[in-house]
């Protein structure tokens, strides 16, 4: 079973909320997110600009009208352009595909958006190359027992992206996330007694996810499959769960490993974090595209707890 799950959402704070620049030096930059998946349809692009650190940001005041956007399907060599898909505005700064397009695995995509501006234009550009596409192919149960002697494993089959190995993110997803289907480490770790916000932490845990993670740390099989020790740490919830594998174009690997550094995951002290990695031309924010698989597996308790 496959679906669409929107692992990644660009966030604005990033770039507004971190002392990178003196803010004497802040200049107004444009800001895209948008995300291409193979065997899927094409999906929206949103379009806005950067605030000043101290204002309130929100999507709708920043939002762009007007802008001309589509997204190029490039020839196989890179070198001209084999189709083009016109987009058009749903609302300030959402922009939706003219026609239905289903995203080609191994492919190079480019979304062009030109913008007017004081009687000119201004120009973004952002190219990614989408991941080979793949399938879960064996290992994971309809039904499992948590922390049971039957591992939790799941098997791909064989994927590909020019020039390093495969990157995977892998997001456990619980569709049934209430404090009564907590795992007992979840619910040891979580307390309620005075949390007012129980039903956002909840969600916040109903979908946990592995990180970017190199295909190199996994067993790769004869066929070129490759097998993972799903961890009982990444199961939060009893109950049904989606499991979502994923494999990431350059674009998301250098910003969410990027990003992550913003967030305090690097021993690095402030004036030494280098910018998030955006890769777009004009602007900043993300183009990116990804492979995607998705199962269902329903997690029993275990009668020896």
């Amino acid at each position: 079973m496959k679906q669409l799950i929107l692992l990644f959402l660009l966030i604005s704070g990033i770039y507004i909320g971190c002392d990178i620049y003196p803010q004497d030096d802040y200049v107004e930059e444009y800001v895209i997110e948008s995300y291409i998946v193979a065997g899927r349809n094409l999906q929206q692009v949103r379009l806005s600009t950067t605030g000043e650190a101290f204002e309130f940001y929100s999507f709708e005041s920043t939002a762009v009208a007007g802008a001309t956007v589509q997204v190029n399907l490039l020839t196989p060599n890179g070198t001209g352009v084999e189709q083009t898909f016109a987009y058009q505005m749903e609302s300030p700064g959402i922009y939706t595909p003219s026609v239905a397009h289903t995203v080609l695995p191994a492919r190079t995509y480019q979304l062009s958006i030109t913008v007017p501006s004081g009687g000119g234009t201004d120009q973004i550009s952002a190219t990614t190359i989408v991941p080979g596409d793949f399938d879960v192919i064996s290992g994971v149960q309809d039904t499992l027992v948590y922390q049971s002697s039957e591992q939790l494993e799941v098997t791909l089959s064989e994927s590909s992206y020019p020039g390093r190995q495969n990157i995977y993110v892998f997001n456990t997803i619980s569709l049934n996330p209430t404090e009564e289907n907590l795992t007992p480490l979840y619910l040891d770790f979580l307390d309620f007694e005075d949390d007012e916000d129980k039903e956002d932490v909840l969600l916040e845990f109903s979908n946990t996810s592995s990180g970017l993670l190199n295909a190199g740390n996994f067993t790769i099989n004869n066929d070129g499959s490759i097998t993972v020790r799903y961890p009982w740490l990444a199961v939060a919830f009893f109950d049904e769960n989606l499991i979502v594998a994923t494999t990431v174009d350059d674009n998301l690997y250098d910003f969410i490993r990027s990003a992550d550094v913003q967030f305090g995951g690097s021993t690095l002290s402030p004036g030494e974090i280098q910018n998030v990695i955006t890769n777009v031309e004009g602007g900043i924010g993300i183009f990116g595209a990804m492979a995607s698989d998705t199962i269902d597996t329903f997690i029993k308790r275990n009668p020896n707890f």
